[in-house]
């Protein structure tokens, strides 16, 4: 038995006949066949038993799942039956202690690395595990990452002509304020990508089809902000666009441009310091393999992109790519 079993054991039946009847959403890592049928027909169809079979088989390897998708009632209803200490404690406390509950049970009294469990953070009153970096980025004096001093722009003089360089350009690019965006929403984007000497190279469309530096390389920025309860925690707080859907493309083949860009990426996390302005906060090489191709096929979605009244797509990453990529670890820091 694993924690996500013990656990769900301990919960009242209309709380697992609750959890039974959610529909699985599109970036959740449960099956397949889970994402139906439509909660009411599971309410109505699957007794207490089948429900607690469909709990434990969809939240089976994701205890932080079955802990998030939990009310404030039914989290303070599950740490007084398994004798933890529930009064006065918010939302996200009784997550994070039940969490330590269910490590505990699965470990016993044996030590086990931080690989084997790793412990989740708190971002948005939620639990999220941070995977471990798998790109280069800068170094840090202290983590979380502190908001950079206000740097002079220093870019090149002309396009770097290796990655090395291209690098140093993103290091003098930690701390220059961008300036007030406007109502162009790339506008920050083209100055980030500025800083580092590289110039944008659209196609007849406006939009470019290869990656931005030498089409090697894919610069794009990622809106971050600081954790608002306090801890300091750095967490990405929109999907950011990679590519224009290409109508004219067969549809099983639609994300390729997206995927072409994202071989290998040079990752800007901007953050707004007030009054319009915004900055540079590090940066995160990622290259692609197995791993970033899973986790793009599970992340990667469409939805209108554009003025409103056109009818233009684009393919966008939604924000858990990056806690499953490892750049929230290069803000936030990590337990190896």
């Amino acid at each position: 038995m694993n924690a996500v079993e013990h656990l769900s054991r301990h919960l009242p039946p209309e709380a697992v006949r609750r959890l039974a009847a959610l529909r699985a959403g599109r970036f959740e890592r449960a099956a397949a066949s889970l994402i139906g049928p439509p909660a009411t027909d599971a309410r109505h169809v699957l007794d207490n038993e089948q429900a607690l079979a469909r709990v434990i088989e969809r939240w089976s390897d994701d205890l932080c799942g079955l802990l998030n998708a939990l009310s404030r009632d039914e989290l303070g209803w599950l740490a007084r039956v398994v004798r933890l200490e529930a009064n006065h404690l918010r939302s996200w406390e009784l997550r994070l202690a039940l969490w330590n509950e269910g490590a505990r049970f699965e470990r016993g009294e044996v030590e086990v690395s931080s690989v084997l469990q790793p412990r989740p953070v708190v971002l948005g009153g939620h639990l999220v595990v941070q995977a471990p970096p798998r790109g280069v980025f800068p170094p840090s004096e202290a983590w979380p990452r502190a908001l950079p001093a206000p740097v002079l722009p220093a870019p090149p003089s002309d396009e770097p002509d290796s990655l090395d360089e291209l690098l140093a350009a993103a290091d003098r690019a930690i701390g220059v304020r961008l300036g007030r965006r406007g109502h162009d929403k790339g506008a920050w984007g083209l100055r980030a990508q500025a800083l580092l000497g590289v110039v944008e190279s659209p196609n007849h469309i406006g939009v470019s089809r290869e990656p931005d530096w030498r089409g090697d390389v894919e610069i794009k920025t990622v809106p971050i902000a600081r954790e608002p309860s306090g801890s300091g925690l750095w967490r990405v707080v929109e999907d950011p666009a990679i590519a224009m859907v290409d109508e004219a493309a067969v549809t099983r083949m639609r994300s390729a441009p997206a995927r072409a860009k994202l071989q290998r990426t040079l990752w800007l996390a901007r953050t707004d310091v007030g009054d319009g302005d915004a900055t540079i906060v590090s940066w995160y090489l990622l290259e692609w393999d197995a791993e970033i191709a899973r986790l793009t096929r599970r992340y990667l979605h469409e939805r209108p992109k554009g003025p409103r009244g056109t009818d233009a797509r684009g393919h966008y990453l939604n924000k858990r790519f990056f806690a499953d990529a490892g750049l929230l670890a290069t803000l936030n820091g990590w337990r190896s």
